[in-house]
């Protein structure tokens, strides 16, 4: 199986994120005397907003500020008592509401999504378990396989998107009897591409022993009925017995905290009697259980298709925009997450660099959250801004790319090689480079 390094080279890591820090384009802070929305306050200026996660824009919603205000009101601003003893009603509230969205499946609500990670992972996997990660699977599922790997679980690591990887530990496992899971993302957070959903569900098929373990916070609400996610809408809206979802509250769904979604009663039970967090960690306080509750009924009212909708018109338009400025988009049309590909993070930290100054609020990536030369900027849609936004997004990323190429002694080609086939017309795949980064922010 092909594999590559766990851990990044920290020197490496911890000199790209000073020199972003040192260029202004990284640990940027906003301003405290407005909301960010349709612009970010910072360093005293209102940048346009291609940033953040709100992707419906249901943070800044009404019923779900009213919800988190009902609450405080209600059961004041904690409830301190482990789930394992006392659950809140709240709580259970929130999970009902969350189990229709998922038409009947069981699920557990967490204060964060990391902390569901490490509370789902080692209650679910045990010795003789094989995990295999997807190289760009969000770094919280990455650091919480650590913890299974104590427990007789044989991790590995595998190349972005590489199902040959995967098969070939599949055949290994039909004489064992092995249970392999595959752990990986719907929507990835920094390459914007998708899981190949359908062709895992063959795979399924095809090999009993293969479990699902997925991470679909960036599908959340902008996609499916009731705005369950990429993933759970593509696999028909049933999880079969070896899909485990994972996703969070915190991006499109307007407020904050993490969703496991289990295929089963069994794995529920096990989850909620052994999953550690549950048991030695907070639980979501009641304004923010107040506020996922307005959220998770907005969810199963027809508002929610209006607000896909609205966001569905804006990306349909930006992505029109791209194609015709020719830029070297390497994310999935499909999603509200676009990576431009600029290969060297010094090419990164330029383009980054020259949209801040034009008043655009846009993300720098590089090592280590991406491959090293697989550096590029990301930018998010959301309902926050319109049509004019985009349009003068899109002419301020032609005016400035091929200036930040030149500023940097890079060309187009240079892109091109760096990315290979994640940019058509790019030619065959760069031999793979060493040291690639294994983990994902976002």
């Amino acid at each position: 199986m092909a594999a590559v390094p766990y851990q990044s080279s920290a020197d490496t890591a911890e000199r790209l994120i000073a020199e972003a820090m040192r260029q202004g384009t990284s640990h940027l802070t906003t301003g405290l005397d407005e909301p960010p929305g349709t612009f970010l306050r910072i360093g005293g200026r209102d940048l346009l907003n291609f940033g953040t996660c709100g992707y419906l824009a249901l943070e800044q919603d009404e019923r779900i500020q009213r919800g988190a205000v009902d609450a405080i009101a209600r059961f004041g601003m904690q409830f301190s008592v482990s789930r394992s003893y006392v659950a809140s009603g709240l709580n259970l509230e929130l999970e009902e509401l969350l189990g229709e969205m998922y038409e009947g499946h069981p699920v557990l609500v967490y204060s964060s999504t990391s902390l569901c990670h490490i509370s789902v992972l080692p209650a679910l996997l045990g010795a003789g378990d094989h995990a295999v990660l997807d190289q760009q699977v969000h770094f919280s599922v990455q650091t919480a396989a650590q913890l299974v790997r104590h427990q007789g679980v044989e991790l590995a690591m595998v190349r972005h998107g590489d199902l040959d990887a995967l098969r070939r530990r599949l055949r290994r496992s039909q004489a064992s009897g092995e249970r392999v899971w595959y752990l990986i993302d719907g929507v990835y957070s920094m390459f914007g591409d998708v899981a190949p959903v359908e062709e895992l569900a063959r795979l399924m098929e095809e090999y009993p022993a293969l479990h699902l373990y997925v991470d679909d916070a960036h599908g959340m609400s902008w996609y499916g009925r009731h705005g369950t996610g990429y993933v759970f809408e593509r696999l028909g809206r049933r999880l079969g017995g070896r899909v485990v979802l994972v996703t969070t509250l915190a991006k499109g769904f307007g407020t904050i905290g993490g969703v496991a979604v289990f295929p089963t009663g069994e794995a529920y039970e096990k989850v909620r009697i052994n999953g550690g967090p549950l048991m030695y960690s907070h639980p979501l306080p009641p304004p923010m259980l107040g506020a996922a509750i307005a959220s998770a009924r907005i969810h199963l009212s027809a508002r929610i298709g209006e607000l896909q909708a609205e966001l569905a018109e804006r990306r349909e338009y930006c992505n029109g925009l791209l194609a015709a400025a020719g830029l070297p988009v390497v994310s999935d049309p499909r999603t509200p997450v676009y990576y431009l590909g600029l290969g060297e993070p010094e090419v990164s930290y330029a383009m980054v660099r020259r949209m801040l100054d034009e008043g655009f609020y846009v993300n720098q990536s590089s090592f280590p959250v991406v491959p090293l030369k697989k550096s590029g900027l990301r930018f998010t849609l959301t309902r926050h801004v319109g049509r004019d936004h985009i349009r003068a997004l899109v002419e301020a990323l032609a005016h400035h790319l091929p200036r930040a190429l030149h500023e940097t002694g890079r060309t187009t080609a240079d892109v091109r090689s760096a990315f290979g086939r994640m940019l058509p017309g790019a030619g065959p795949e760069p031999a793979p480079e060493a040291g690639a980064a294994a983990t994902r922010a976002g």
